[in-house]
Formats: structure tokens, C-alpha cells, sequence
């Protein structure tokens, strides 16, 4: 059977990147174990189809001394030259991640976001088809100017180290131990974290970099870590915190869910609450007491729950997703 060639254009680092390196290098590394794909990061070699992670060319063409992403130009170029199927992995907006609030955020966005994103839409709308990460994405993105018809959601998949092997069900007796996975971006309210980590009854580790404008009151920042220490900390942690707002599918919530941690969640704007299917505690911004109520009288109802629910998120089930997408247009 002929094999079918992609063309990975967001050439991944092994080295800690944050999540659309985590879930493309995972992807990657999945489809290179199946006999009927030959996925490689090599432009002049004949491909049935191009796969772009958005505008981005990945750390490891960077740290190469390449560009740190393709302009519209380039791909249209690519795609002129080549039968190949452009697929496009949606990312995110600036107009949906920090969206201007005043006449000075206005100007900002004017000077260094505008014209990043109106590449980004006339990428999507140039693709043969699009796969956004969740319904939230697909939605704001058709706000700000996608047209194209041929596209999916697939939410992300977490890489198999997150699966625990010694998942177990147990309540609570001490304090409720929550971890947080971000880097610092105004939409991940870290000042939610911090304002939580001063709760009776509540410790909270931090991983990822924190902004020196944000007190972290008892916050434990542990910086950025690899898997294998996420997940040395996910063994002794009770719940993921992740009160961010407007964000297109975060890794850390698919990779703690998968792990078996129950989540903490903003059910304000964003895709949180799609991603989470009931496996955890909406955020009271006006009571967080209460929050860590909830979460502590649900943690055995929500760990039982995720024993039928951890598969789900896992990169396995992802991959298949795109194994269907790649095939159908294969086949077209």
C-alpha cells in the first residue's frame, strides 16, 4: 500500500515550548509509528499533503536560523507549486487573545497584531480544510473573517506519559492541593491563582513563568518543567487549576485530564468548559471560597467519573481524528 506524505511545516522542538509544540510533536511522533504515513519536515520533497500549524514554521526551525513563521505569500507559493491538500491546523487570534479594551489597546493591536491576523484568516480561507481545536475557536475565527466550508473540530490529545497507570480514587483529609500549568499571558488570570493560594486549606504549585507585575502571595512557582516532572507533581496534586478566559483549547487542561486530575475551570468565554465535559468546578470569581468547597464535596464523584472519561483525551484518539481528515482528502 502507498504511503501517504505529509509535509510538516511546524518543525517541533523536544525541548519545553509550550502547547502547540507539546500537542504537534506528539502528533508528529504518533504518526510516524503508522505504516500507511510518511510524515517529514522536508519542503522539496513530493508531499499528498501540506500541514501547517497555522503561520508558524516551530522552534526548531528558529533555534536553525530560519524565520519564526511563513508569510501568506510563501504558502500561496508552496501551494501553487504542489497538488498537494493544504491543511491548516487553527491556533488563535490576536483579536480573540487580547482583545483592544481602550484607544491606546487599539493602537497596540493596530501596530503589532492587525496584520498577523488577517494572514492568519486568509490562510485558513486558502486551506483545502481546517481543523480548529474546539467549537469556541471555530466560532471566533468565523467572527473575524473565515468563509471556508471544509473544516472539523478535533480537540487536542495528550502525549502518552500523561496517561497514570496508578490512578486511584481517595478523598481529601489535608489541604486541597491544586496545580496550575501556564505561562504568563494577561488571559490566563495568574491573579486569580494568586488570590486563591491565600484560601484556608489550599496550596497551590505553579508551572510555567509568572509575571513580576503579579504578587504570588503563596503561590509555589516552579517554572518551566518537563513532562516527566509535570507529571511527578500531577501524582500529588487534587485538581488542575485553570481560571484563563478566551483560550482555543489548552493542553494543560486535555493533559491533566487525561492524567486523571479533575479541573478548576473558567466557564466564562473561552473553551474550557467544552474541554472539561463536566469533569470539574466552574470558578466563582466573586466567591472563591466557595469553589474550593465544591471541588473539595465532588473530588470522589469527579475522579470516578474520569475513570470512564481519561481515554478520551488522549493524543491516540486525536491522531485518529486526523488520520480520517487526511485520509478523506487523500482519497479526494
Amino acid at each position: 500500500m502507498k504511503k501517504t506524505r505529509i509535509f510538516f511545516a511546524y518543525k517541533h522542538t523536544n525541548n519545553p515550548w509550550g502547547g502547540a509544540n507539546n500537542f504537534i510533536r506528539a502528533l508528529y511522533d504518533e504518526m510516524r509509528t503508522r505504516s500507511d504515513f510518511d510524515v517529514h519536515h522536508n519542503i522539496n520533497l513530493e508531499s499528498d499533503i501540506i500541514f501547517f500549524s497555522q503561520l508558524s514554521c516551530g522552534p526548531e526551525n528558529v533555534s536553525a536560523g530560519s524565520k519564526k513563521r511563513y508569510r501568506l505569500s510563501d504558502i500561496k507559493k508552496i501551494k501553487s507549486k504542489s497538488k498537494a491538500k493544504l491543511v491548516v491546523r487553527a491556533v488563535n487570534l490576536n483579536i480573540n487573545s487580547h482583545p483592544p479594551k481602550n484607544l491606546s489597546s487599539i493602537f497596540t493591536y493596530i501596530k503589532t497584531g492587525l496584520w498577523l491576523d488577517i494572514e492568519t484568516i486568509g490562510l485558513v480561507n486558502l486551506a483545502d480544510f481546517v481543523i480548529f481545536q474546539s467549537e469556541f475557536q471555530k466560532e471566533f475565527f468565523k467572527k473575524w473573517g473565515y468563509k471556508g466550508k471544509n473544516n472539523t473540530v478535533i480537540h487536542n490529545g495528550a502525549p502518552l506519559i500523561f496517561k497514570n497507570n496508578n490512578f486511584s480514587v481517595k478523598e481529601v483529609n489535608d489541604s486541597l492541593k491544586l496545580v496550575s500549568n501556564s505561562n504568563h499571558k494577561t488571559f490566563k488570570r495568574h491573579e486569580i491563582i494568586a488570590e486563591m493560594s491565600l484560601l484556608d486549606g489550599v496550596s497551590i504549585t505553579h508551572m510555567g513563568n509568572w509575571s513580576d507585575k503579579i504578587k504570588n502571595h503563596r503561590v509555589d512557582i516552579r517554572g518551566t518543567l518537563t513532562h516527566e516532572e509535570i507529571v511527578d507533581i500531577y501524582k500529588n496534586s487534587d485538581y488542575l487549576l485553570h481560571p484563563a478566559i478566551n483560550d482555543p483549547c489548552p493542553n494543560s487542561v486535555v493533559e491533566a485530564l487525561h492524567f486523571g486530575l479533575p479541573v478548576i475551570y473558567n466557564n466564562k468565554k473561552g473553551s474550557s468548559q467544552e474541554l472539561v465535559r463536566g469533569n470539574g468546578v466552574p470558578i466563582d470569581e466573586n466567591n472563591l471560597e466557595k469553589t474550593i468547597q465544591l471541588a473539595r464535596e465532588n473530588i470522589i464523584f469527579l475522579k470516578q467519573r474520569l475513570l470512564g472519561d481519561r481515554e478520551y483525551y488522549s493524543i491516540k484518539r486525536a491522531v485518529s481524528m486526523y488520520v480520517e481528515v487526511f485520509n478523506k482528502l487523500k482519497n479526494r
